[in-house]
């Protein structure tokens, strides 16, 4: 009995104290209550960036803004990745200035040459000639095919449940005060994105075909209830991919902006999609033309996952480069809507509500 007092005299001493500290915090013009804990587990999360020589500088100031916004308050550890043989980049001046702005919690890592290489059973007079006559480097080309099949796989990033992507030039222009990877754990959603763009067909002529054929060979695994429609044109879209039959002319184009994507790795890790990224690297377009990683997660994306099972995230004031950005009407955030933040549009809907 007296224990059980001396308990309950515990409980209250220590409630009493953080009243006196918060009453004290607002006496002195800080709220005190936002730099309590805010949760008691972390969830099993990383925060992870590909490195690109001539972006070293703009990765060191992305880290920063991202620790200021909100990294610093909920402390996720960060993967830096570079290609095997740009290592030589990352020097002991570069590697001190990130283990200060991210407190120690940033690691370095190379990609595997099997996920950064040309097959060795491609045509690769194909692939120079795709190179000449199409563009984009080969550096991009095997970052597409990095981010569509591979970086998931890493030994970097195995150990963790929810795979935070994010790019070298970009800016929060507004504080996170809540942890945006819980917030998809409450809403049960394992994939988190911040706008929808749309993509060329050009680039990638054949890939909507090669889709289309992998939905034909494998109906047998796709949920009836799966947002088909956010990359095919309507119903009767939806239903050329499925009989095998869709090209480009059925594709909407859409893609999720995903130099920003937070996803759980059942995503990738499906047998849907790891059969889907299986089929299209047996295809080479990744560099016979220039695949996207970003229209190939949309696809998949749209191929597994109901469209409850993905958020939005409106109030981040995200930008990625000097491009179009949403600028939240809320005061946390450090931009007012003008110039590429003035009459934005998010496209959002595409994913939300698909024509039909």
């Amino acid at each position: 009995m007296a224990a059980l007092s001396f308990r309950i005299r515990i409980v209250f001493v220590s409630a009493f104290l953080i009243f006196l500290l918060g009453f004290w915090a607002k006496l002195a013009g800080h709220d005190y209550h936002a730099y309590l804990p805010t949760r008691i587990r972390r969830p099993n999360g990383v925060i992870f960036i590909l490195l690109a020589p001539s972006r070293i500088t703009q990765a060191l100031v992305a880290l920063q803004n991202v620790e200021d916004r909100f990294n610093r308050r909920l402390k996720y550890p960060i993967v830096l990745f570079t290609a095997e043989d740009e290592t030589e980049f990352i020097t002991e001046e570069v590697k001190s200035k990130v283990n200060w702005i991210t407190e120690g919690r940033a690691s370095f890592a190379t990609t595997t040459k099997e996920s950064w290489e040309v097959p060795p059973w491609m045509d690769q007079d194909r692939v120079r000639n795709s190179m000449e006559t199409i563009g984009f480097s080969f550096g991009y080309r095997a970052m597409c095919r990095y981010y569509s099949g591979f970086f998931w796989t890493h030994p970097a990033l195995a150990s963790y449940d929810w795979l935070w992507r994010l790019d070298t030039d970009i800016q929060f222009h507004c504080d996170v005060p809540y942890d945006p990877i819980e917030r998809l754990i409450e809403k049960h959603a394992v994939y988190g994105f911040v706008q929808v763009n749309y993509d060329a067909t050009w680039v990638q002529p054949s890939l909507a075909s090669n889709v289309s054929q992998f939905l034909y060979e494998n109906q047998h695994i796709i949920p009836p209830d799966a947002n088909q429609r956010f990359v095919w044109k309507g119903d009767d879209g939806a239903a050329k991919a499925m009989a095998g039959a869709a090209t480009s002319e059925d594709w909407t184009g859409a893609c999720m902006y995903n130099n920003f994507e937070i996803s759980h790795r059942s995503v990738w890790e499906s047998n849907i999609y790891t059969k889907f990224f299986e089929h299209l690297d047996k295809a080479g377009g990744f560099f016979y033309e220039r695949w996207g990683d970003s229209p190939i997660h949309s696809y998949g994306l749209a191929m597994s996952l109901r469209q409850d099972q993905v958020v939005q995230f409106k109030d981040l004031g995200y930008q990625h480069q000097a491009w179009a950005y949403e600028c939240a009407d809320l005061d946390r955030c450090a931009c007012v809507k003008d110039g590429v933040s003035k009459d934005f549009n998010d496209h959002a809907d595409a994913w939300f509500n698909p024509s039909h």
